[in-house]
């Protein structure tokens, strides 16, 4: 699922950032784990996730469809990691909405709570490293 070919030039939208001008990446999730290895940037993110779900809960049982009006605080939160402790680059279509950033913030989550998150940069990091020794 993550395997998408995403936009006229995959290089551009799959950079990592600045510093980062190549890598073996293919798959947009190993992208994803590079792009969030900090530890207040990840629970940026997932508080953003607990947000989301506790805003359309609301909605749900308020019935008060004015509290989609904070829906982009969720966004804010993730941006504000990015911007303040990562500093990766940032997809306007991902920050924005795209099914494959949803579903690595999904899975991150979901690997965060299993407490297998940390291996999951140990080993991107290594195939990085490993890449950009042998180049």
């Amino acid at each position: 699922m993550s395997k998408l070919n995403y936009g006229n030039n995959p290089k551009l939208i799959n950079r990592i950032n600045n510093q980062i001008l190549a890598h073996p990446f293919t798959d947009y999730w190993d992208i994803f784990v590079i792009k969030h290895q900090q530890p207040i940037n990840i629970t940026l993110h997932i508080l953003g996730i607990f947000f989301f779900y506790s805003l359309i809960f609301s909605v749900w049982r308020s019935q008060n469809f004015w509290l989609l009006l904070g829906l982009p605080l969720t966004q804010v939160l993730g941006l504000t990691g990015h911007l303040l402790f990562e500093r990766s680059h940032i997809d306007l279509q991902d920050a924005v909405f795209s099914w494959r950033a949803s579903y690595c913030l999904g899975k991150m989550l979901l690997r965060v709570l299993m407490g297998k998150y940390r291996d999951d940069i140990q080993e991107r990091k290594a195939i990085l490293q490993n890449y950009q020794s042998t180049t």
